[in-house]
This record gives C-alpha cells, sequence and structure tokens, in this order.
C-alpha cells in the first residue's frame, strides 16, 4: 500500500496548525504533568487540529504561498514559538495562584514541609497544590478554558507570519502581565501576611515582658494554628477572588491576542 500527498500546500497548512496547537497545549496545567503520556498529548493536538483546521486553513496557506514551500522551516518554528509564548502566558496565570500558595506556605511555617511531586518533577509544598487543584477544577467545570480555546483559534489570523512584527512592538504588555501577576499573588496571600505580622508583633512584645518563656517553640506552635484557621475562615472568599481573578487575566490575555 502506498501513501502519497496529495496537496502538499494543504498538508503542510495543516502541519503548521499542528504545530502552534502543540505548542500550546504542552503548556497547559493539566498538561505539563509528566504522568501524562506524550501519545495523549499528540493525540489531542491532532483532533483539535483537525477541528480547528478549517477556520485557518486560509490563513496558513497564504503564508506558505507568501514564503515558499522551501521555506516551510520558518513557519514552523515560527508556530511553534507563537504557541509556545501563548501558552506560557496561560500558564503564568495559573501560576500566580500556586506563588500564592507558596507565600501562605512560608507564613504558616510550612516551609519545610516539601515532598517531590512525580506529576511536576519538583519539590511542591502544601498549599500549592491546594490552591492549583481547586483553581483547575474550577476552571473545567465553569468552562473557562473557552474563551482560551478561542484565543488560539483568532490568534491564527492576528498573529501570522506576515505580520509577526506586531507581537514584538507590545514590550509593556509583558511588563504589566508578569507585574499585575505579581501583585495579584500578593494580594491573595496579603490576610495571612497581615496575620503573621501582628503575630510576630505581640510575640516580641511578650518575649519583652516575659524573658523566660521560649517564644520561639511558642511562635511556631501557634503560627501553624492559627494560620490553619484563618485560611478556613478566608477559604471561601480565597478561592472566590483567585477564580475571578483568573478571568480577569484571561481576559486580558484575550484582548491582547484579538488586537494585535
Amino acid at each position: 500500500m502506498n501513501f502519497g500527498v496529495v496537496n502538499e500546500i494543504q498538508f503542510f497548512a495543516f502541519w503548521l496548525c499542528f504545530s502552534r496547537w502543540v505548542a500550546v497545549l504542552y503548556q497547559l496545567p493539566l498538561f505539563d504533568n509528566a504522568v501524562v503520556p506524550q501519545i495523549l498529548k499528540i493525540l489531542i493536538s491532532t483532533i483539535l487540529t483537525f477541528a480547528f483546521f478549517p477556520f485557518v486553513e486560509g490563513t496558513l496557506i497564504a503564508e506558505i504561498k507568501a514564503v515558499g514551500v522551501d521555506h516551510i522551516w520558518a513557519l514552523t518554528m515560527f508556530h511553534t514559538m507563537t504557541g509556545l509564548i501563548l501558552g506560557f502566558l496561560v500558564k503564568s496565570i495559573m501560576s500566580l495562584f500556586v506563588a500564592a500558595g507558596s507565600i501562605l506556605t512560608q507564613q504558616i511555617g510550612f516551609a519545610s514541609v516539601n515532598y517531590f511531586d512525580p506529576t511536576q518533577a519538583q519539590q511542591v509544598g502544601p498549599f500549592e497544590k491546594i490552591v492549583e487543584w481547586t483553581l483547575l477544577i474550577l476552571v473545567l467545570s465553569s468552562g473557562a478554558l473557552v474563551p482560551m480555546f478561542k484565543g488560539v483559534l483568532m490568534s491564527f489570523h492576528t498573529i501570522s507570519f506576515l505580520n509577526a512584527d506586531r507581537l514584538f512592538k507590545s514590550p509593556e504588555y509583558f511588563v504589566l502581565f508578569f507585574k499585575s501577576a505579581f501583585s495579584s499573588a500578593i494580594i491573595l496571600a496579603a490576610p495571612l501576611i497581615f496575620a503573621n505580622l501582628l503575630m510576630n508583633l505581640v510575640f516580641g512584645i511578650v518575649a519583652r515582658t516575659i524573658p523566660q518563656m521560649n517564644v520561639l517553640m511558642v511562635s511556631f506552635v501557634v503560627n501553624i494554628g492559627m494560620g490553619l484557621i484563618l485560611f478556613i475562615g478566608i477559604a471561601e472568599e480565597f478561592f472566590t477572588v483567585s477564580y475571578e481573578l483568573y478571568i480577569e487575566k484571561l481576559g486580558v490575555w484575550f484582548q491582547f491576542i484579538t488586537q494585535q
């Protein structure tokens, strides 16, 4: 049995579409786990490419005709890099919640309680995983990934090889994006940061008034106990605000994609 390519340009257009989708998919929080088989990632990327290719086929064919089939490698590199950038920005939105969880771990006193997570292939703390998986369930159950898929689809028209310079003329967006991500992580962890500072102030006064007390050991236990109680009290508001921040950041990302 012999196989052949009937339409070479259409085949290369499909390949370019696949190159961008697979680069985006590898950056998503659920698919970046080491336990997810590589064949599954490739299969889902192929399915997404089949689903969205009819909507972007014309744009990709125009790129190939403008550059030439002999330079298909340059188009492949461009679409792969574009997919990595778009996927990394989406992953960075989720990373700000993991950063908030890391700050909570530090403030409560669980900094030394880390374990090796084989799914992430790195050391993680307890609150990072709680925050990450809770937000991931909220995002998947609410359909908040739909704008992400729509944004990637529209990026084929707004961020193409023919207008690639427009993507690199927006450095202020990346500066503001990562600045807002950092400030959002601080805001989410602000209640426990304030509570920890207040408790340290109280224990400082106690250490001066009752020098015979072992303030270090007492503060360690109180920090953990008060931190857990406070987190239980603010958990509902914490995850509500986190979800709203995710929607807001994803909306900013979507506007950046569509206005290129």
